[in-house]
């Protein structure tokens, strides 16, 4: 008996223990640029197990108030869940890894809500045409953002079904380019992605569950896709090529930070391929020396830009570094110093 009692006693310090372990692997730190759908696809491989995440976290406000530094609740859904234990850091800090996966971090929501600027978009398969559909007319509001729920000019006749995702798409302004003048696209920012809630024959109302700019009545929508990560280049440039900035995928920027998105005059007929990069300078200047002679200073370099996604003409790229006051701007010139083999 007393055999017996001494088993039961260390099953249950062993049992303890592992819970104990389990539960610290279901605890994430929440890092700059994290969201649920993306937490939900690094720890349950969909993105759908986001609401259970927010669901688990009830000092969560929404979606939108997650803080780098805090920590989150991963409910054991499966019966098991990613370890949360932390890895070096690879080139640049971009990506990291976990000791139970070697998947890249780079967030693959931005990854998939880039943009891009073209006169050939992705072709529409609905629009949106009424915002805030859960609002009596009082209430109601010419934009939607997450949490809102949007009315879809498609339904049952043409397929859809509850569940679907759709990444919503906002046609921009006219971009000309800085140097030449010359009218190069127009930007078309994902201006975010929801998924279809409820249908009829000829409409589906969607709840939208992740937005960057607000969504209004006009914006189109495209089937959601599943983006590569991208890996950063580690090969230095020979031969560099220069490149324009000529947009942000914030309409409203007029200078751009680290983890912000801007949009290249250069693209894929360029051979420019996601994970290239770019460097912004600061140029060495001309000064008199005391010796009598003349001295030109080293170019500084000030910012870094990874190539996210490219269009034949033009390309996205997330800047990563800023070490200066300096912010990058529309019209900046930049130099690519890394490149895919």
């Amino acid at each position: 008996m007393r055999g017996l009692t001494v088993t039961l006693s260390l099953f249950i310090v062993l049992f303890a223990s592992v819970f104990s372990t389990a539960m610290a692997d279901r605890m994430h730190q929440v890092n700059y640029g994290d969201t649920l759908w993306d937490l939900s696809i690094r720890y349950y491989d969909t993105p759908f197990h986001w609401e259970d995440i927010l669901e688990a976290n009830e000092s969560l406000e929404g979606v939108e108030f997650l803080r780098p530094g805090s920590e989150l609740i991963i409910p054991d859904i499966y019966g098991t869940t990613v370890s949360t234990s932390s890895g070096d850091d690879t080139l640049f800090g971009i990506y990291s890894t976990s000791a139970a996966s070697s998947r890249p971090l780079l967030s693959r929501l931005l990854l998939e809500t880039t943009g891009m600027v073209t006169y050939d978009p992705p072709a529409p398969v609905c629009y949106v045409v009424e915002t805030n559909v859960n609002e009596v007319d009082e209430y109601a509001s010419d934009i939607a953002i997450p949490g809102d729920e949007i009315a879809l000019d498609i339904g049952q006749n043409q397929g859809v079904e509850i569940g679907r995702v759709y990444k919503i798409y906002n046609i921009g302004e006219e971009i000309r380019h800085p140097e030449t003048g010359e009218k190069i696209g127009k930007v078309i920012r994902v201006a975010g992605v929801c998924r279809v809630n409820r249908t009829s024959p000829t409409a589906s109302v969607a709840l939208i569950e992740h937005a960057y700019i607000p969504v209004v009545v006009g914006d189109y929508l495209v089937p959601y896709t599943s983006t590569a990560p991208v890996e950063v280049s580690g090969s230095d440039v020979v031969s560099g090529m220069d490149a324009w900035i000529i947009a942000f995928q914030d309409p409203d920027s007029k200078i751009a930070y680290a983890f912000d998105i801007a949009f290249l005059d250069r693209g894929s007929e360029d051979g420019l391929q996601s994970g290239d990069v770019f460097n912004m300078y600061k140029y060495g200047q001309l000064f008199d020396s005391p010796s009598g002679g003349t001295v030109i200073t080293p170019n500084i370099p000030i910012s870094k830009l990874i190539i996210l996604s490219t269009t034949l003409e033009n390309s996205a790229a997330m800047i990563f570094s800023s070490s200066s006051t300096d912010l990058i701007e529309i019209g900046d010139r930049i130099e690519l110093v890394r490149e895919q083999q």
